[in-house]
């Protein structure tokens, strides 16, 4: 016989628990199997699940517990309000990093006329959940968007497809596949950003899962701010918006930094903080003189 949805959840959030993970994690995945919202899951809670849904939610409480983010086992995420794949391929996109695509957005419509094509490069776009957004959001962005990982670029390229939106993707390490060739108005990045030493701290659930290669900034974390500020000179036409997602310690020493590389060319730079309260992005407008 099998169980009724509020037996499933009450088992799903005591087992939950025991492994120390988020309860609420088994009223999500439930939700997404039978494809209703938490309000027609609450309403139908007397009702029996099949047989079929309850082994595959077994199944998946078993492995969340065991460690595997929702989002992966789901195997999308929602951001900016569109639905993205994601596999472990690709970091899970965060809801900080939607405050990024915004400040981009506004800053596009105060530095430059409207109507101007600008175009945008999103340096190690993992699952492309910023290009795309940008692209989407602004039809006067001409975005492009650049990652080392092929298999990444697989999944954004994938995204892109399914919501319609007009990316450029390119392979390669930071801005080294346009330089030369491409400058732009705008270069947007949320790279990997957390010191060596830090990343043996974080949950389980993202260093065991997501992509060491889209986390590890280095010994102090700033190895890719400083290789993307060293290539800008080489990538900005006469005005650029540069817009990073930073570690919540990295504000002060990377507005040094910017202001050290950029001197008299460096117009603003602000520290914005995230809906947490604490430091997460730097806004700043270079101009050539």
């Amino acid at each position: 016989m099998t169980m009724k949805i509020y037996e499933a959840l009450n088992w799903a959030s005591s087992f939950l628990k025991e492994h120390n993970r988020d309860e609420n994690a088994g009223e999500y995945l439930l939700c997404r199997r039978l494809g209703i919202s938490r309000t027609e899951l609450l309403i139908n809670i007397r009702e029996s699940l099949s047989l079929e849904d309850q082994q595959w939610y077994e199944k998946k409480i078993h492995e969340h517990a065991a460690g595997i983010p929702v989002q992966y086992i789901i195997g999308s995420e929602w951001f900016y309000g569109r639905e993205f794949k994601v596999t472990p391929d690709v970091l899970i996109p965060r809801p900080e990093t939607e405050e990024l695509v915004q400040g981009v957005l506004k800053m596009a419509d105060t530095e430059f006329p409207k109507g101007k094509t600008l175009k945008v490069c999103d340096i190690g776009t993992g699952s492309g959940a910023i290009a795309v957004s940008l692209a989407l959001e602004n039809p006067n962005l001409d975005v492009y968007a650049v990652d080392i990982s092929q298999k990444a670029l697989f999944v954004a390229k994938e995204n892109a497809a399914k919501l319609g939106a007009n990316v450029n993707f390119e392979q390669g390490s930071f801005l080294e596949p346009f330089l030369g060739k491409q400058t732009f108005d705008i270069i947007v990045s949320n790279p990997p950003y957390i010191a060596d030493e830090e990343l043996v701290g974080l949950d389980s659930l993202v260093k065991d899962y997501e992509p060491v290669l889209a986390l590890s900034g280095g010994a102090d974390g700033l190895d890719c701010y400083r290789k993307i500020i060293r290539q800008i000179p080489q990538a900005v036409s006469s005005k650029l918006i540069l817009a990073f997602e930073i570690g919540a310690e990295q504000g002060k020493v990377l507005s040094e930094m910017a202001a050290s590389a950029f001197g008299s060319q460096l117009r603003s730079i602000t520290v914005q903080k995230d809906i947490n309260g604490k430091d997460r992005m730097v806004f700043a407008v270079i101009e050539k003189g």
